[in-house]
């Protein structure tokens, strides 16, 4: 984006200031907390069990399926959002 886009108004004066780079402007920081959601679901379903070994209960063995299902569709769509971008990242190669 050009810096007269990303430009706000001054609320006092009714000058233009630039506006403040996010997390999101950099390359390298774009996808940190979305690999960060997907290797605390990925951490979580593989712990599940080990809780539901030290913990009896009829309730925690419903909540599996559910549980599951959520955190396979995090970690899955991490892989196929992280595939679309790489391939929309990529220049178009020519086939001359």
């Amino acid at each position: 984006m050009s810096a007269s886009v990303l430009d706000t108004p001054d609320c006092l004066s009714g000058q233009k200031t630039p506006a403040k780079a996010t997390a999101a402007d950099s390359p390298v920081d774009r996808w940190r907390n979305r690999r960060a959601m997907a290797w605390l679901a990925l951490l979580a379903a593989l712990s599940f069990p080990l809780l539901s070994l030290s913990v009896d209960g009829a309730t925690l063995s419903a909540l599996a399926g559910p549980f599951y299902l959520f955190a396979g569709a995090v970690v899955g769509a991490y892989i196929g959002f992280a595939t679309l971008d790489d391939r929309w990242q990529k220049p178009e190669e020519s086939h001359a």
